[in-house]
């Protein structure tokens, strides 16, 4: 890979000095520019990762939630059907006596 010297020697004869250093000052500058935006995609996936464990977070909270809600009407339920079980059975083995 040439350096931007070899660059500069090559181009200088066919387009002159001034162009020639222009058009290695724009390549070097869209290089750095991308350099900045590498940097700035470390921030942001930085950022991502931080919602996304605090949304994981938050998502765990709300399962526990409906985990306890899920027994408590599950405790519910089988107090009602046993409730009523009861009763059926009350009423069909009182009125044999």
């Amino acid at each position: 890979m040439p350096t931007v010297l070899e660059l500069y020697e090559k181009l200088k004869p066919k387009l002159g000095e001034a162009e020639a250093r222009s058009l290695l000052e724009f390549i070097e500058t869209s290089v750095e520019q991308r350099a900045a935006t590498k940097a700035d995609l470390q921030r942001t996936e930085s950022v991502l990762r931080e919602e996304m464990h605090a949304t994981a977070a938050s998502l765990r909270e709300e399962m526990h939630k409906i985990r306890a809600e899920l027994i408590k009407w599950s405790f519910a339920f089988w107090i009602g059907n046993i409730a009523v079980l009861s009763g059926i059975m009350f009423a069909l083995f009182g009125r044999g006596r």
